[in-house]
Parts: C-alpha cells; sequence; structure tokens
C-alpha cells in the first residue's frame, strides 16, 4: 500500500527541484554540460526499452501457467521493476545533483567557526577524536564502515526489485526526495568546507586514514565559490553537502528501508552505526553535522510514514473499496 503516493510524491519533488534548478541556474555561473544530455538520453532510452520489454513479455505470457511462462514473468517483473525504480530515481539524482552546484556556487561566508563553537558547546573537539581513532586498527574499520554506504542504495534498489516490492522500493526513492530538498535548503543558507579544512591536520595526524578522508570535495567546491564559470557534468560530481551530513541521513534511511528483513536490518543497522560515527574522522565532519544529517534522515522518514498512512486510510475508505495502488506484478 502507498505505492502510488510514494511515486507521485517523488516525482512531484523531481518537478519542484527542476522548477527550482532552472530558476537558480539561470542566475548562476554553474552551466548544465550539453555532455549531460547525452547521458540522460541514454539511460531513458535503457529505462523505456526495459519498460516495453515488461509490457510485451507481461501481454504475451498472460494466462500462460506453465514453469517456463512463469519464469519468463518473473524476469520481465524485474525489468519492470527496475524500469519503475529508474523512471522514479533519475530525475531525482538530475535535480537535487543540480542543486546541489548550484546551492555551493555562493560567496557566503562558510559556517564553520560558528559548527566548531557548537561542537565545542557540547563537549566535542574534532582534532581529538581525529588523533584518538587515528589508529592502525581503528581507522581502517571506521573507513571501510564509511564507504560501504555507496553500494548499499543499488541493493536496497535490486533486494526490493528481487523480493516484489515495489511499495518498499518507491517508499525509499522518497525517503531520498524527501531529504534531498530538506538538505538542500539547509546547505544553501550554510554553507560549509568541512572539519579537514577548517582544522588543517596535518597529513601524520590522520595517516591512518584514506590520502584525501573529508576533502574530495574541495577543490570542486572552492571552484563553484570562485565566480569564475563552471561546467557542471554530472558523471563527474560529488557529493558537496557537509552541513547537515547526507551521510548520516542516507544511512539511517537504508537501514529503515531494510525493516522487512531482520537479519539484514540488524547487520546493516551495526554497520552503518559505525559509518555514523566514521563520518567525523573519514567523512571530515563536524558533530553538529552529523546530528543534524540524523534529524534530516528522521524528519524524511516521519513525511514517508505520513504519505504511506495516507494512502492506507485512503484505500480502506468504503468509496474507494477496489482502487488499487500502482504495481507491476
Amino acid at each position: 500500500m502507498g505505492t502510488r503516493n510514494f511515486l507521485y510524491a517523488t516525482l512531484c519533488t523531481s518537478a519542484l527541484l527542476g522548477l527550482v534548478d532552472l530558476t537558480w541556474l539561470s542566475r548562476s555561473q554553474v552551466r548544465f554540460s550539453p555532455v549531460n544530455w547525452r547521458d540522460i538520453a541514454g539511460v531513458a532510452l535503457c529505462i523505456c526499452i526495459a519498460g516495453l520489454i515488461y509490457w510485451l513479455v507481461s501481454w504475451r505470457v498472460r494466462g500462460d501457467k506453465s514453469q517456463m511462462g512463469l519464469v519468463v514473468r518473473k524476469a520481465s517483473d524485474f525489468l519492470g521493476s527496475l524500469a519503475l525504480a529508474g523512471g522514479a530515481f533519475v530525475p531525482l539524482l538530475v535535480g537535487s545533483t543540480v542543486l546541489m552546484h548550484v546551492a555551493s556556487a555562493t560567496d557566503r561566508p562558510f559556517a564553520d567557526p560558528t559548527l566548531a563553537y557548537i561542537d565545542e558547546r557540547l563537549g566535542f573537539h574534532w582534532p581529538w577524536f581525529l588523533s584518538v581513532t587515528n589508529h592502525q586498527l581503528i581507522a581502517p574499520v571506521l573507513s571501510f564502515a564509511y564507504h560501504s554506504l555507496g553500494p548499499q542504495v543499488p541493493f536496497v534498489f535490486l533486494l526490493n526489485i528481487a523480493r516484489h516490492r515495489n511499495d518498499r522500493l518507491l517508499e525509499f526513492i522518497t525517503l531520498m526526495a524527501m531529504s534531498s530538498i530538506l538538505a538542500g535548503g539547509i546547505m544553501a543558507f550554510v554553507p560549509a568546507e568541512g572539519a579537514y579544512a577548517y582544522f588543517k591536520p596535518t597529513a601524520d595526524q590522520f595517516s591512518h586514514f584514506t590520502a584525501h578522508a573529508g576533502m574530495w570535495h574541495y577543490e570542486t567546491l572552492m571552484a563553484l565559490r570562485s565566480g569564475a564559470p563552471f561546467d557542471l557534468i554530472m558523471t563527474n560530481s560529488s557529493g558537496l553537502v557537509t552541513f547537515p551530513s547526507y551521510h548520516t541521513a542516507l544511512g539511517i534511511m537504508v537501514v529503515y528501508a531494510l525493516r522487512d528483513y531482520r537479519w539484514l536490518f540488524w547487520s546493516v543497522g551495526c554497520l552503518n552505526a559505525v559509518m555514523i560515527i566514521a563520518t567525523l574522522p573519514e567523512g571530515g565532519h563536524h558533530l553538529i553535522d552529523v546530528l543534524a544529517g540524523a534529524t534530516v534522515g528522521l524528519a524524511s522518514i516521519f513525511v514517508g510514514r505520513m504519505i504511506g498512512a495516507y494512502e492506507r486510510r485512503r484505500a480502506g475508505s468504503p468509496e474507494n473499496i477496489g482502487d488499487w495502488p500502482v504495481t507491476l506484478h
């Protein structure tokens, strides 16, 4: 239940992002490179082909109860769900990536002095935490946990597609849509360069972490803030959100998305708990970044639950009995 509303919420969010992006791009030095249209067209073509194959195969094997027919139907259902996920996620990905770059192209002063001050008021000192975790046994574990988040998103996609859970698939994409809006809006008003750039530790102070820990984004960020023309190429883009920590928000949402699979829920939950700790020394986040990221993740889940609950209430009302949600199987 809730599949249709999740799809509508994601598409509306993508449309809103597109409108904001177009308005902001017209006033920004950021230029959406024509190269992107070729890549987007290629992805869109693949999505359309997958959807067409699903439709043709479903029509061809309708009513076929043979073992081979069931196998072919399952394969086509997989393609159909993949097309559905791509159609919902790709526009969101493009819109949120553009927003992240145009929001970073600002001359607002960095908020890191304020963020570091808040950390101190909370009793947290980032250089001390870096020195404690920069250990030959601790740092590799934290680095692994931090970088494990990337593969978790396609894993959640493929797991729900394989289990024929389009409702959970679209719910997860909706959570990412809500969090993208929240994180993009916050970073536009609170630009930050990160703890590594602010505290400037020497190489030996983070020698057991990756060579560019917490600084992968810095060159792009400075180029965007320079005022010079910037060509945005989607395939070359990297995460620019420092405050709030999007790693933290996404890690929480991934665990929530796996709640129907108890063994995965607990194992990935433990992994992502370590990952959230790793956002400080490996990701170069201030503690307040992490707390803000957790708030974004939880708020997105709350909104997602409201969307799902609305659909359930609507489906349960007498006038809507028999009104089925969007599904591919």
